[in-house]
């Protein structure tokens, strides 16, 4: 989510200072990542943020007509629904990645026993979450075929266009780099998930697109070396 957010201020030509704090979920208003502060107002999660930049004046989505701007509404709820989703089971509900890579990783911050206090916290949260979509009965197998499922739909949308509407990014461009792109990008116990998105070739593509009209040649900028410091490029 941090990276699609990173993605959309960068669309909107706007400048942001990331600072990464080993605390950054309980700093949010929501507890949930990511947020942004701007003068005395703190604003968290991709949908108020889009929100609060478009009262500021700056929005990727005003050229679109009604249809349309429902459309990408849409396929926002799909990729949230399905991908989002799926990237959090595959941390938190596979247990060989649970123990191998995710505890490790989202206890490195802080010291032992607090690390596994705060990971198997984060674990009991994610897989209530699960429970009540109605996820936690859910094979690897039938969670891989939903984000097949999903990337087959947005990359029918998408087609050969550079972006999902017309010749400009929108918001959907945005949330759709940074779940690609983390799932691209992520080291898991499987790369089953990874594979489901290299199928579809103009997906991959869009994402080489993003990554080097938005973020390479800007690695001297501070929001640039934030978004990319724990992620392989595409493009080695």
């Amino acid at each position: 989510a941090t990276l699609c957010f990173q993605a959309f201020l960068q669309m909107c030509n706007l400048p942001i200072r990331v600072i990464c704090r080993a605390n950054a979920e309980y700093m949010s208003p929501s507890g949930k990542l990511p947020f942004i502060h701007v003068g005395n107002q703190v604003v968290s999660e991709l949908g108020p943020i889009v929100q609060f930049v478009k009262a500021k004046g700056h929005s990727l989505s005003d050229g679109l007509d009604e249809v349309q701007k429902a459309e990408m509404k849409a396929y926002m709820e799909l990729v949230n629904n399905m991908l989002l989703t799926a990237e959090l089971y595959l941390q938190w509900c596979d247990d060989v990645t649970v123990e191998e890579i995710t505890h490790p990783r989202y206890g490195s911050p802080y010291p032992w026993p607090l690390n596994r206090i705060l990971s198997y916290q984060k674990q009991w949260e994610v897989r209530r979450k699960m429970k009540a979509i109605g996820w936690a009965g859910k094979t690897l197998e039938q969670v891989l075929e939903d984000v097949d499922q999903c990337c087959h739909a947005l990359s029918q949308r998408l087609g050969t266009q550079p972006y999902f509407f017309n010749k400009h990014p929108t918001e959907l461009d945005a949330l759709v780099f940074g779940h690609l792109f983390t799932i691209l990008t992520t080291q898991l116990i499987t790369d089953e998930l990874s594979e489901k998105v290299k199928n579809y070739s103009n997906l991959t593509a869009f994402c080489r697109r993003i990554e080097q009209q938005y973020f390479e040649g800007q690695e001297r900028d501070s929001a640039a070396i934030a978004a990319r410091s724990s992620k392989r490029s595409l493009l080695r």
